[in-house]
């Protein structure tokens, strides 16, 4: 009860506005990329360490990951450490490209 919860109305600055289809594009590109539960992973290997950017262009939802060094108190990122996805509407994984190995 010590946390005060903002009042959510328009004046209010976001950090994210999300359509819910793009929310979940971004959380099945996470979830394909990275384990879901992060228990006893090293910080680089939990989904919170990268950074997640979305575009949709018609029914399809492109989501590019990257790995946020500062997340794990670091300042040098890694070489091949991130992905970018294709993702339909519906949340149907359509593609998917990881730095340094190529699609599937």
């Amino acid at each position: 009860m010590s946390v005060e919860l903002p009042v959510f109305n328009y004046d209010l600055p976001l950090d994210t506005d999300l359509d819910g289809a793009t929310l979940q594009a971004i959380r099945i590109a996470a979830d394909n990329f990275l384990d879901a539960d992060p228990k006893g992973k090293a910080c680089a290997e939990k989904q919170s360490s990268y950074r997640y950017r979305a575009v949709r262009q018609g029914d399809i939802i492109f989501v590019r990951i990257t790995y946020k060094p500062e997340n794990c108190g670091q300042t040098v990122g890694m070489l091949d450490g991130g992905a970018t996805y294709a993702v339909s509407a519906e949340g149907k994984l359509l593609r998917r490209n990881l730095d340094g190995l190529g699609d599937w």
